[in-house]
């Protein structure tokens, strides 16, 4: 069973979800939104981000309880990222598949421009969205920006709502205000990473998380990768159908999903910028079943 101090937390985050539920309910997702931002419940935020910090540092250390038995995300994240870009280079091993599936479409092998990274760099561009206490920053290869609608207090993230942050493809870096600790704009085709953990589910709206898969695309560096990790306890079948228009929303956006992985109590899955959007989205139109759509849902839009 789970501590005193531990449920406590815990409600303190589901009460914050359930309560941006019910304002959606009552008056659509982006009025919802701004009432949830604004400055009236900048009190209630600061208080979610202090409690998720808190739960983070008992899920991500206490493995050896039963009911807390859970394979670290912020382990799982680094562990792949790092595969990918270095150890296994799994870049070049999806780069060679894209190129075969590339030729195998004949309509389109001739008329299709690629885009290629360049041999990654020591250091990566990594942007963690809702960091809260930026769990990624003293990793040595990883140059993160990690930003936060509420960062937790003392931690070392930028405020931005990433839902209205814009992305500009004429900055060399992001462009932040230091004496507020803000990010005004963020560069488009900057990042080798962006980071969503524990993130699409908390917005109530599929459309605003598509969105947000929108903008992260925007800001990979070709051949870039998406990590998504999202709460499940659930079997692996139970959200199949869910996952399935997931893998089809993001591959018409230009994201091809390169793994999945359920864990006790999260799934997690990365997406890499194909090499070319055509081929991403000509892959999604081959693939797609009876009942797809282009949607992020999660299974509370059904309650």
């Amino acid at each position: 069973m789970a501590t005193e101090e531990h449920q406590r937390l815990a409600n303190i985050v589901k009460g914050c979800h359930d309560s941006l539920r019910q304002l959606t309910k009552l008056y659509g997702a982006e009025r919802a939104w701004q009432e949830h931002t604004g400055p009236d419940n900048a009190e209630k935020l600061s208080e979610y981000a202090d409690a998720m910090q808190q739960l983070a540092g008992i899920w991500e250390t206490n493995t050896n309880k039963t009911e807390l038995q859970a394979r670290s995300r912020i382990k799982w994240a680094i562990d792949y990222i790092t595969k990918y870009f270095y150890t296994e280079g799994i870049y070049l091993q999806k780069r060679q598949r894209e190129q075969r599936l590339l030729a195998s479409y004949h309509e389109l092998c001739e008329s299709v421009d690629c885009s290629y990274m360049d041999e990654p760099p020591d250091r990566l561009h990594v942007l963690d969205v809702g960091s809260c206490f930026n769990p990624f920053g003293n990793i040595p290869h990883l140059d993160v920006t990690a930003i936060d609608l509420c960062p937790a207090q003392g931690a070392l993230v930028l405020q931005a709502d990433f839902l209205t942050v814009e992305v500009d493809a004429t900055l060399p870096a992001p462009e932040i205000c230091d004496q507020k600790r803000k990010v005004n704009r963020l560069p488009a085709n900057y990042y080798h990473c962006v980071i969503f953990s524990l993130l699409l589910e908390y917005m109530p709206s599929a459309e605003q998380r598509l969105l947000c898969c929108r903008k992260a695309y925007e800001l990979l560096r070709p051949e870039g990768i998406l990590v998504i990790i999202t709460p499940d306890s659930q079997h692996v079948g139970k959200n199949a159908s869910l996952m399935k228009n997931w893998r089809f929303a993001l591959a018409k956006l230009g994201l091809l999903r390169v793994r999945f992985e359920k864990l006790p109590h999260i799934t997690c899955m990365v997406f890499r910028r194909a090499i070319s959007q055509e081929l991403s989205q000509h892959w999604a139109s081959v693939h797609r079943e009876e009942g797809i759509c282009e949607a992020i849902q999660i299974p509370q839009d059904e309650h």
